[in-house]
């Protein structure tokens, strides 16, 4: 039987929850030729929501869609590895005419690529090594793409990894190759939202007021309940309207969290038992078990003020007013200098997340699990 709530992979359309929206959002700007900021929360279904607009017949029929996550590279080498890879993978399937066309383009590469005799096409075995002078890559990369044969999409996610390259310039490099494209559009995404923000809303970055856009929030609760108890019923399975209402709440609607509770109530209960809140609160409570190593793990590599700050967010749940003396005094931590500094170092390791609420910024750990943890063990 298989499991309607995805975690990995591709959702197929009949599994995707709502989104209808920001779907029709998304493929209007593209098709009025603007790019894109897609951000939100950590696991609130930005990558899936790029890959079913890709799967839109207005995009997937004329166009060429690529998705990279650069959440893992660390500097402008791997930057034009994974572009290349994807382009590369994508193109495979199309036909030996569009793959020769892009590999050609790599002309500073040429040395490193292979040939397969079986299939008579190009075999990408470029490692990061090979990559001697990134930027002409780089530069090959964008001139394939502007000359692709029909039009071309490219979603690079965790975007504001660039801001942590050790090369200094390539915000800009990137500006100036995108800004000249006709044939080319880009869909930013990202979850840290502090970078992001200031790379394009900030006068003094290249990607300034570049972009059209959108903050991806949750799905409504009636829509996500009604969604989850349908998805149950199909199967042949049961789960109450106050069950499913109790795994939506206890993450505040965030999708991955509550998507995960229930594919693990689907995987372990069967079509005769009908899922009730107690089965929900023993599931999370089986799922933080099996993750508390890696939190603690996560745990120990804090400093003492980062650790209290941590905790003092995750008791809150949400938390505003974090430098003042109020926050300070009832969670019994330093004071407001050592919150900020330790703010500033959770944000960048990527531990917390925020949302503007007017002028205020509330704060809540970017792992839902994890917060669920820490008011478990701390």
């Amino acid at each position: 039987m298989e499991n309607p709530f995805y975690i990995t992979g591709i959702v197929p359309e009949p599994y995707f929850c709502d989104r209808d929206k920001e779907t029709a959002w998304i493929v209007r700007t593209l098709e009025n030729k603007a790019h894109i900021l897609l951000t939100s929360p950590r696991r609130m279904g930005k990558t899936q929501l790029i890959r079913h607009v890709f799967e839109q017949p207005s995009i997937k029929d004329k166009c060429y869609t690529f998705y990279v996550d650069i959440y893992p590279t660390t500097s402008l080498h791997e930057l034009v590895l994974f572009l290349s890879k994807e382009i590369y993978s994508i193109l495979v399937p199309k036909g030996k005419a569009a793959l020769c066309k892009f590999m050609a383009g790599l002309r500073s590469l040429a040395g490193s690529l292979g040939y397969d005799p079986v299939t008579d096409t190009p075999r990408f075995d470029i490692k990061l090594g090979d990559i001697h002078a990134p930027e002409l890559t780089l530069e090959e990369i964008f001139a394939y793409l502007e000359d692709a044969g029909r039009p071309c999409i490219f979603a690079i996610d965790e975007f504001q990894q660039i801001a942590y390259y050790p090369e200094k310039n390539v915000e800009a490099l990137l500006r100036s190759h995108i800004q000249k494209m006709n044939n080319c559009l880009f869909i930013y995404a990202g979850s840290n939202r502090h970078i992001l923000e200031n790379m394009f809303n900030s006068a003094a970055k290249p990607f300034y007021n570049s972009a059209e856009q959108i903050y991806l929030d949750r799905i409504p609760r009636e829509v996500y309940t009604r969604f989850a108890e349908d998805q149950f019923m199909q199967a042949g399975k049961k789960i109450s309207h106050e069950a499913a209402s109790y795994a939506y709440d206890i993450f505040e609607g965030h999708t991955y969290y509550v998507h995960n509770v229930l594919h693990n109530a689907f995987a372990c209960y069967s079509p005769e038992k009908t899922i009730e809140k107690e089965d929900i609160e023993k599931t999370l409570k089986e799922i933080l078990e099996e993750k508390g190593h890696t939190f603690a793990s996560v745990m120990n590599q804090l400093n003492y003020q980062q650790k209290e700050t941590l905790v003092a967010i995750a008791k809150d749940g949400k938390a505003s007013g974090v430098t003042s003396v109020a926050f300070v005094r009832k969670h019994a931590l330093k004071s407001p200098s050592s919150v900020q500094y330790a703010i500033g170092a959770l944000l960048d390791k990527q531990l917390l997340t925020y949302e503007n609420e007017g002028k205020t910024k509330v704060y809540s750990l970017a792992d839902r699990f994890f917060e669920k943890w820490i008011n478990i063990t701390y």
